[in-house]
């Protein structure tokens, strides 16, 4: 059943992905990634909302007890972070303890803050997507590179990759009531594309341009 599951799920991304820009893919990567974890009770509706919208409390009136490397909102999403799941429990406490401060700065002030381990009990027993939400927090400037370490790490490496453009597999999946309709950017030209295929599948002398001109 697992490798039936792991077939289809691959078989839409890489189906969908024909359909999107290149820039939606690792979107809808993580958001296919996210929907099977919520769906397995492995990512709680709090949590999410949290990812999406932050926190609902006001933390104004709380110190900033790591304000020698945090600005206040920073603090003040670590203090949601808490009080959004247990598992965060003294996260808050940690940054601004004197032993673990350091390694919570070099997070910060990381270029790739994911690949920098959290202190040993974070690192331990933070999922992959609560520590992405620990980053989006505190590294919110590198929040796609740690999107693609989460997808990586819950499905694999194929759904951070961009498929290549696979004119042969469009065709398989049109008929002569579904046409392959291609939406252009400026530059774009998929006619040699088309050509190659017609030749490899034959249909060359039955391939037939028409100019509709521009505008």
């Amino acid at each position: 059943m697992i490798i039936l599951i792991d077939d289809i799920t691959r078989a839409f991304y890489l189906s969908i992905c024909r359909g999107l820009f290149e820039r939606d893919k690792l979107l809808y990567s993580f958001l296919n990634t996210a929907q099977i974890l919520q769906r397995a009770n492995k990512i709680s509706l709090d949590e999410w909302n949290f990812f999406l919208r932050g926190s609902t409390n006001d933390y104004r009136d709380k110190d900033n007890k790591a304000k020698d490397y945090l600005a206040d909102e920073l603090w003040h999403g670590i203090l949601g972070l808490q009080d959004c799941h247990d598992g965060f429990s003294g996260i808050a406490d940690s940054i601004s303890d004197v032993g673990d401060k350091p390694i919570w700065k070099e997070i910060v002030n990381s270029e790739t803050p994911w690949a920098v381990d959290m202190p040993a009990v974070f690192e331990a027993k933070l999922t992959p997507f609560q520590k992405t939400m620990v980053l989006n927090v505190l590294k919110r400037t590198k929040l796609i590179g740690s999107i693609k370490e989460f997808v990586k790490i819950e499905q694999g490496a194929f759904y951070i990759e961009s498929p290549p453009f696979d004119l042969e597999g469009c065709l398989e999946d049109s008929s002569n009531v579904t046409p392959i309709i291609f939406v252009l950017s400026p530059g774009a030209d998929p006619f040699a594309y088309l050509k190659n295929l017609a030749i490899a599948k034959g249909m060359d002398k039955k391939l037939e341009s028409i100019s509709l001109g521009q505008g």
